[in-house]
Parts: structure tokens; C-alpha cells; sequence
């Protein structure tokens, strides 16, 4: 920006902002090479973590199926969390721990149809730069250890990152990996997607993805 302010807002957005809305029209320009490796990183942990070994001892000690996957699943949301936060640090920092936004940066680099940014919008750009990527990240998990427990784990591997590649290409309320990607928000894009609907939807699919695991989890034999 030659010396102009940029700030940890800037820095966030260009590590979730993702790619634009994909269609005849506007081919794919860049591969959302941080979007997809943050896709690769989770779903490897959700299944590294789906099946460490204290899998058995956790069983025999604690008791319960039930226990056992209600504990991988929290473990796969605190990893989450965290990787996110340890992003959001990182950029908090290299933006001298100003959280502002340059509006010519995002509309001239980042390809943003438009910028919005007054008080009355602060929430949903929380909602937009922390909890919608951490919750679409989560649903898609659940997704995965839903295949992972039904078939096996490469399934469920698979399968998370097929949704996190179609969704570069779909913008749709129903693919949870748009909730990752920041510029797919009606905030910097015009004919958007509303947060709210997308987390609300991301909500929906993790609890019955949790229904679904405990019915597999009731008649499956982890040990």
C-alpha cells in the first residue's frame, strides 16, 4: 500500500478472505491456496484425532461410546479454535494491534465488489471474520467423522475436502466452506451471502451430523 495504513483487519481478511464468486462469467483467477490449505490442516487433524490410540484406554477408563466420541468432537472444535485465534494473533500483531480496515485496499487488491464499514455492521464483522469460519470449519468436521465413522477414515477425509472445493465454486448457503471465506459475505460482495443464514445453516448440519454419529456410534464396535 506505499506506506498507506493497513491495519489487522487487512491482514485477517487476505488470510480468510477466499476467492470471489465463481461462474461463466468470471473464471477462477486465483487458487485460494491459504483457504485450502487451512481445509487440508483440519481435516487431517479431525482424522488424526478420530484415531489416536488412546482411543481404547479412554474407552476402557471412561466408559461409554457416547464419552468417547463427544470427546474426539471437542477436541476437533478446540483445535479449530485455536488455529483460527493463533491466526488472528499473528495478524493482530503484524497490524501493530490496530484492528482497522483500508477500504482501498480491499476494493483495488482484494477484488471486493464494495466495502461496508460503519458502527451499525461491527457485530456481523465478527460474526463474518471469527465465528463463521470457525462454525462452517466445525460443521464440515462433523460431516467428516460421520463418513469417517460409517465407512472409514479416508472417506471422511475425502469427502470434507470435496466440500471445501466445491464450495470455491458454488455460493450457496448450503456449502458450509463459503462460511469460510470471508469475501463470499454480503459485506464485500454484492448478492452475498447473509452470515446469519450461513451459521444458522452450519448449526442445523452440525446437530444432525451429531444425531447421525450417535446412532453409528450406538452399534459400532470402536474398539
Amino acid at each position: 500500500m506505499h506506506g498507506k495504513s493497513v491495519g489487522a483487519g487487512d491482514y485477517y481478511f487476505n488470510i480468510i478472505k477466499g476467492v470471489e464468486k465463481i461462474d461463466s462469467n468470471n473464471k477462477l483467477k486465483e487458487i485460494p491456496f491459504i483457504y485450502l490449505g487451512f481445509a487440508i490442516f483440519i481435516s487431517y487433524i479431525t482424522g488424526q484425532i478420530l484415531e489416536n490410540e488412546c482411543n481404547k484406554i479412554f474407552i476402557i477408563y471412561a466408559g461409554t461410546r457416547k464419552k468417547w466420541i463427544l470427546s474426539k468432537i471437542t477436541a476437533i472444535f478446540i483445535n479449530i479454535v485455536f488455529m483460527y485465534m493463533t491466526a488472528a494473533i499473528i495478524c493482530f500483531m503484524s497490524g501493530k494491534r490496530k484492528i482497522t480496515f483500508n477500504s482501498e485496499l480491499f476494493e483495488k487488491y482484494f477484488g471486493t465488489d464494495y466495502f461496508i464499514q460503519n458502527n451499525e455492521n461491527k457485530f456481523l464483522y465478527i460474526l463474518v471474520f471469527f465465528a463463521a469460519p470457525i462454525i462452517a470449519s466445525f460443521a464440515i468436521s462433523m460431516v467428516q467423522i460421520a463418513f469417517s465413522l460409517a465407512v472409514k477414515n479416508m472417506a471422511g477425509f475425502i469427502i470434507s475436502m470435496i466440500i471445501y472445493i466445491i464450495s470455491i465454486f458454488d455460493i450457496n448457503i448450503f456449502l458450509p466452506g463459503n462460511g469460510c471465506m470471508a469475501q463470499r459475505s454480503s459485506l464485500f460482495m454484492e448478492n452475498g451471502l447473509s452470515v446469519s443464514q450461513v451459521i444458522i445453516m452450519d448449526i442445523i448440519m452440525i446437530v444432525i451430523t451429531l444425531i447421525i454419529q450417535l446412532k453409528i456410534i450406538s452399534v459400532k464396535d470402536i474398539l
